[in-house]
């Protein structure tokens, strides 16, 4: 009987063990758990060239539907784009792109109303804004302001024809800041330099800061609250989500996407995201800022070389993790943003459903096309 107390305590401890690991929270599988949830991307990069093969990739990991901000001008590659997204049964339909240095002059307004409205009839789902606008146009009074009056045509008429604005404003915050070692995304910023906004501008002038862009962009949604403003890269201040909240309660025709910013925003209390994301769950879209281009792909940013097809599925993986499931301190997608880890946020699946897709249909008016018949 001496002999048989340690076996009875040590099987009392492999019960015990087994009742704790079978009640243990695990995290749930995307692939299990969410796959069956198909997904709009609303801000994706594709030449007319390579949309069929894009829209197959897309498909695979669930991405029904994409928009393709690299659409083009009317008479400049709209079209083609347009067509490439007919021939995939209308699965990348294209934003367009109007022509800022044109701002001002005796024909703007001319000009902006037969853009535009070549736009919507060769099918564009929206007008794609560049951070050009801010950073790169210049006038003889300095750079062109992203709330400059004379743009006032552009963002009424866009709103008139019911073309929703994707706007990408300023850039991370570590882009403003100076590049040296010190800097979190020094290496992004290594393999781009034109990507710095420190210091004085190419031609002497200075730049505006990371502040300053988000007043003008805050100042411009509020000027046409006929027109709906989607705010690329979580609002352009993933860095700052009170902000992005912030200019979401002010302005009604506000709505964000993620592209491109799931590291920066994964870096936060994922407490608060989670509440962020369930406060505002009917005004964030899911995007992802994928560019597919000759030789391979962008995955959110790239260094000095391009990814290959082998980093996809890790890319995909890491945004269903964070949105999904509530993980702790794995890889985020893109790794040459930064040397951090990033949290999930665990959304339940309506939650999940409406930034999947539900959000992008009600917004652009657009839905998930049909799957083509097989084939006999």
């Amino acid at each position: 009987m001496r002999r048989a107390a340690p076996i009875l305590v040590l099987v009392a401890g492999l019960l015990a063990a087994l009742l704790w690991w079978q009640r243990a929270p695990t995290a749930p599988s995307p692939e299990r758990s969410f796959a069956d949830i198909s997904k709009i991307d609303v801000h994706v990069h594709v030449p007319p060239t390579l949309v069929s093969n894009a829209s197959r990739l897309l498909k695979q990991h669930g991405i029904r539907l994409a928009f393709n901000a690299s659409g083009g001008h009317p008479g400049q590659g709209l079209a083609a784009n347009a067509a490439a997204s007919e021939a995939v049964r209308g699965a990348l339909p294209p934003y367009c792109h109007l022509d800022w240095r044109y701002a001002g002059a005796p024909d703007w307004e001319n000009y902006v109303q037969q853009a535009l409205s070549a736009c919507r009839a060769q099918g564009a789902v929206g007008l794609k804004i560049f951070k050009a606008l801010g950073l790169g146009y210049r006038t003889p009074e300095g750079l062109l302001a992203v709330d400059d009056p004379r743009l006032d045509v552009a963002f009424e008429e866009a709103g008139r024809l019911g073309l929703v604005v994707l706007i990408h404003t300023g850039d991370p915050k570590a882009f403003f800041e100076a590049p040296t070692p010190d800097n979190e995304r020094y290496a992004e910023l290594q393999a781009h330099p034109s990507w710095s906004f420190y210091g004085p501008r190419p031609d002497g002038g200075e730049w505006p800061s990371w502040r300053d862009l988000l007043d003008q962009l805050d100042r411009r949604i509020g000027r046409h609250p006929q027109t709906t403003f989607l705010g690329a890269h979580f609002g352009n201040a993933p860095e700052e989500p009170a902000l992005v909240g912030r200019m979401l309660d002010a302005h009604p025709n506000y709505v964000i996407e993620t592209g491109a910013r799931i590291p920066e925003i994964g870096r936060h209390n994922p407490e608060q995201m989670r509440a962020f994301f369930r406060r505002y769950r009917d005004r964030i879209l899911f995007g992802t800022d994928t560019q597919v281009i000759p030789g391979g792909f962008v995955l959110g940013s790239a260094g000095t070389d391009i990814d290959t097809i082998d980093r996809v599925p890790a890319f995909f993986h890491a945004h269903w993790r964070y949105f999904e499931t509530n993980d702790r301190d794995f890889a985020h997608p893109t790794p040459i943003q930064g040397d951090w880890t990033i949290d999930g946020i665990g959304l339940e699946r309506a939650e999940l459903e409406a930034i999947y897709f539900r959000n992008a249909e009600r917004v652009f008016g657009r839905r998930i096309p049909p799957d083509a018949p097989s084939e006999p």
